[in-house]
């Protein structure tokens, strides 16, 4: 949604820590795969392949530098693919609070973004609903 604010290397850094995320609750799920995908098409990146999942702490280093906007939209966006499931398990939450804590977004701003990101999962789930009928 936001991802075309960032420059071209911070979305090939969201798309590796993209990618590192959907992996750490052991599985790669159809769900987040799609929205990966989806997020691709938006960095206009359709066919890169993360590759750099062995240096996601020198990425999240990197990433430290960039704007506070960017962090809340890197956060906005991981969000958007860690509850495609439905849920943050343990491991996602804490590599979110690894991030939230090297950006230096506070708790709470943390769990701001976390319910908007719930509340429009269920605002389009609802639109999907009312246009089936």
């Amino acid at each position: 949604m936001y991802l075309d604010l960032l420059n071209k290397q911070e979305q090939e850094d969201f798309l590796e820590l993209a990618r590192y995320s959907m992996g750490l609750n052991g599985e790669h799920k159809a769900e987040e795969e799609a929205i990966l995908t989806n997020y691709k098409y938006e960095c206009q990146l359709v066919e890169y392949i993360a590759h750099r999942q062995e240096d996601i702490k020198k990425i999240i280093l990197t990433l430290k530098g960039s704007t506070k906007k960017v962090k809340k939209i890197i956060l906005v966006e991981l969000f958007g693919i860690l509850l495609a499931d439905g849920e943050v398990c343990e491991e996602e939450a804490k590599f979110v609070d690894i991030l939230a804590e090297g950006f230096r977004i506070k708790e709470y701003e943390v769990d701001r973004i976390q319910r908007w990101v719930e509340a429009m999962n269920d605002i389009v789930q609802e639109g999907y609903e009312l246009i089936s009928r």
